[in-house]
């Protein structure tokens, strides 16, 4: 069986959560463009290989993939980058990104037009967006330039020396390219995903101007400072998550006019209105995510939906939010279960050489959902 390894050491089988071995083969697209021929057309037969494997291509993106293997690399951080931020802002929730990114296929499809579908769709798209930008702010990407104000040499003066690219904008444009080239139906479900990726990446795009700090690094003999190489650093991408949760709270219920009854093409979404025959909603703002339909409630385990159901989630007793234990197990109750641990603690050495601790008793509760 194909093993992603972490940084750490451990492993991680193809199966489980966070195994993007997809990223695997594209890391030896790189070692096959040195050792295979090229195609005609100058693409290397080592890309075309490797994007040939990629589950989940559309025809678009598959060719992307052949022309430019680093920045689908760079795609795949986005992505799980993404869904690790989604796990993490929806982790105490009904719905909790479980399910999401854990196939090793190149993208998700939520099956209903919701606002969990709506979140998922934003924060990939501003994953792929700011996974995009890092790379091409450390140099990693051939196709990315950068512009002449942003890369200079150092004069007398300021004895600096700008290194790497904060071209946000590539990062912008090609995840544009990529991830909206699914969208092939002209439909209300793509209309609605092609506005939340355009929302997500907007929003990294904005996170990132507001955020972004100057880093720099000293060269010299024996760590002085005579020439300082300094470039543009993005800003943390839970910035850009938390900001998305915001938003996912405050989405909008759309529908696509003019109205598939007509069977007119459809052009554009407007807001819902509240009663029949209330006329014509106005367009979402470019800020605002959207859905087409109501969230199911999450409570119990439908694969039609997408939902787990939230049977055996941990709970906060004393919390009235989402992971509290009256919403998260939908008035179904809660185990408590008591755990009692001992552990050393209080350890004092003694000259010579005697180590003592105490015993230090440590009791936890833990709340299920029945």
């Amino acid at each position: 069986m194909l093993e992603c390894v972490r940084r750490d050491g451990s492993v991680l089988h193809a199966t489980d959560n966070g195994c993007y071995c997809f990223r695997l083969l594209f890391l030896l697209t790189i070692v096959l463009l040195c050792v295979r021929p090229a195609l005609p057309g100058g693409v290397s037969l080592g890309a075309h290989l490797v994007c040939a494997r990629v589950a989940g291509l559309t025809d678009k993106q598959r060719a992307m993939c052949r022309s430019s293997p680093a920045a689908i690399a760079a795609v795949g951080d986005g992505l799980r980058m993404a869904y690790a931020e989604c796990r993490n802002q929806l982790g105490g929730y009904r719905w909790n990104c479980t399910g999401i990114g854990d196939g090793n296929d190149f993208g998700h499809v939520m099956p209903l037009a919701t606002r969990e579908a709506a979140f998922t769709y934003a924060i990939t798209s501003a994953g792929v967006t700011h996974a995009l930008s890092t790379a091409c702010a450390r140099g990693d990407l051939p196709a990315c330039g950068c512009s002449s104000n942003r890369r200079r040499a150092p004069s007398p003066s300021d004895q600096f020396h700008w290194g790497g690219c904060g071209e946000s904008a590539y990062g912008a444009r090609f995840a544009r390219r990529f991830l909206d080239s699914r969208e092939i139906e002209a439909d209300a479900r793509s209309l609605m995903n092609l506005h939340n990726n355009r929302v997500g990446r907007k929003f990294n795009l904005q996170i990132v101007k507001d955020l972004v700090r100057r880093e720099c690094k000293c060269h010299g003999v024996s760590g002085s400072c005579a020439l300082r190489t300094c470039w543009r650093a993005l800003p943390p991408f839970r910035a850009v998550g938390a900001a998305l949760r915001e938003k996912y709270h405050r989405a909008r219920l759309v529908t696509p006019h003019p109205p598939p009854a007509t069977h007119a093409p459809q052009t554009h979404l407007v807001i819902r209105r509240p009663r029949q025959n209330a006329g014509v909603g106005r367009q979402p703002r470019k800020s605002e995510l959207v859905f087409l339909e109501p969230s199911p409630s999450y409570c119990e385990a439908e694969p039609m939906t997408g939902s787990f159901g939230t049977h055996g989630r941990h709970c906060n007793r004393t919390s009235r939010g989402e992971d509290g234990c009256e919403t998260l197990c939908c008035g179904r109750g809660y185990n408590t279960i008591q755990s009692v641990e001992e552990t050393k603690c209080r350890c004092k050495f003694h000259w010579c050489c005697r180590v003592s601790c105490e015993k230090c008793v440590t009791r936890t509760e833990i709340h299920v959902c029945k």
